[in-house]
């Protein structure tokens, strides 16, 4: 499974608390300078150096607990649009700007969310008596504490942003010597120059724990091809959805599924000549899985990847184990249902919302069999318009430019033009 590493050492940029109207227009006006000036900065290096380049970006959300007891598939649920918004500005930034995403040795964006971490522990190195904290909703500390190596920081320019940075430096700063590696930390301008007031910031969704839904294994399908900001985003509410381990409870193993279509299903999509193989669509998904999972100590880390070949259908898979507790299967789908009806554990299936056909197909195949439906968590589609707004003139052109970047069929078509060219 592991490769030649193509990326150059990833940067991270902190976000403030959003403002509490989740809409382009608004995520515009606080990031949309910032994102400009880091995304157009990091796809200047990549060009540079021949090879695609990271950025980490942690969007902190003060009123959003990492130690929230209710179901986490509740909670997902009401996020799924911050990550949506953010991510479909991030496309619009590289769409101005003419920025590839990841595909074309450009830029490889990854999103994570910073909870509140009152209560958490002490300004002390993580270590092993604690059970880890995992991604995608973590805690400056963690953050601070991981084991990645950031080339360059970049915070905003305000009141809320050095805030912000103040309190992930002195959580660094508590390291040892060792740990902590030269980082360059730049500031740029920032939407809201002034501190928002708690009824300007973004509220995050309250649960309830009498609420029972809680899913301790999660599964979700795809070709994923050209990995995108779509799939990322589809892949970040799976994992928002596994239920965390409660600090204070005992210990559950959980899982996640990702079901990968398998090279012989798509030898009839459109410009199949450009179509990535298993291997390398695999590679992509786990590589950002473990960016947006995996954010443990060097005392921590603990991963194991074991490859699994069997006869008959969906045979092939490769397992990941994060540690004691979770465990990532991506297996190859043969069939358009996969381990959802032949895993009675997995006891939720993350669809987008063109797939809902097929999200009624399996239930149907498991009641059949007596088993208990999954709970289907539907995700929305990544698309260049909004209801309320669009962002600038945007054209037909820039309809199909930012098409470009969450479509896997349009990135095809792209580089089949480009290697003819």
């Amino acid at each position: 499974m592991a490769g030649l590493d193509t990326h150059s050492p990833p940067w991270l940029l902190l976000l403030p608390d959003p403002p509490s109207d989740i809409s382009l227009s608004s995520f515009k006006i606080a990031y949309g300078p910032a994102l400009t000036t880091v995304l157009s900065n990091l796809a200047i290096v990549s060009k540079k150096n021949g090879r695609s380049s990271r950025l980490d970006i942690a969007l902190y959300c003060s009123n959003l607990s990492t130690f929230d007891r209710g179901p986490r598939s509740v909670l997902s649920s009401g996020l799924q649009r911050l990550l949506g918004v953010l991510y479909r500005l991030v496309c619009m930034v590289c769409t101005e700007e003419a920025i590839d995403l990841c595909y074309d040795n450009d830029v490889d964006v990854r999103v994570v969310l910073l909870g509140n971490d009152s209560g958490s522990r002490n300004d002390v190195e993580a270590t092993k008596s604690r059970p880890l904290l995992q991604g995608p909703i973590i805690d400056l500390q963690t953050l601070a504490h991981s084991s990645r190596h950031w080339m360059r920081l970049f915070s905003l320019e305000s009141e809320d942003g050095e805030a912000l940075l103040k309190v992930f430096l002195s959580y660094r700063n508590v390291l040892a010597a060792s740990r902590r590696q030269p980082l360059d930390i730049e500031r740029v301008t920032g939407g809201l120059g002034i501190k928002q007031s708690d009824s300007d910031r973004y509220q995050a969704p309250r649960t309830s724990e009498s609420v029972s839904t809680r899913h301790y294994c999660v599964a979700v399908g795809g070709t994923f091809d050209h990995l995108h900001a779509g799939h990322k985003l589809l892949l970040s509410m799976t994992a928002l959805a596994l239920e965390p381990n409660d600090f204070h409870g005992p210990l559950h193993e959980k899982c996640i599924v990702v079901g990968i279509t398998g090279d012989e299903l798509l030898t009839n999509k459109k410009t199949a000549e450009q179509m990535q193989s298993w291997d390398d669509r695999q590679q992509a998904v786990c590589e950002f899985l473990s960016a947006i999972l995996d954010f443990t100590t060097p005392n921590e880390a603990s991963r194991h990847v074991q490859p699994f070949s069997s006869p008959g259908p969906n045979g092939r898979a490769i397992h990941e184990q994060f540690g004691p507790e979770l465990l990532v299967k991506y297996v190859e789908l043969s069939d358009p249902f996969g381990p959802t009806i032949t895993d009675e554990s997995i006891s939720a299936l993350v669809i987008s919302g063109e797939t809902r056909a097929g999200g009624k197909a399996v239930n149907d195949k498991r009641t059949a069999k007596g088993w208990a439906a999954l709970d289907i968590l539907e995700v929305d589609v990544l698309d260049a318009e909004e209801r309320e707004e669009t962002i600038g003139a945007e054209s037909s052109r820039n309809g199909e430019d930012f098409q470009g970047k969450i479509s896997s069929t349009a990135i095809r078509q792209r580089l089949s033009t480009k290697s003819a060219a």
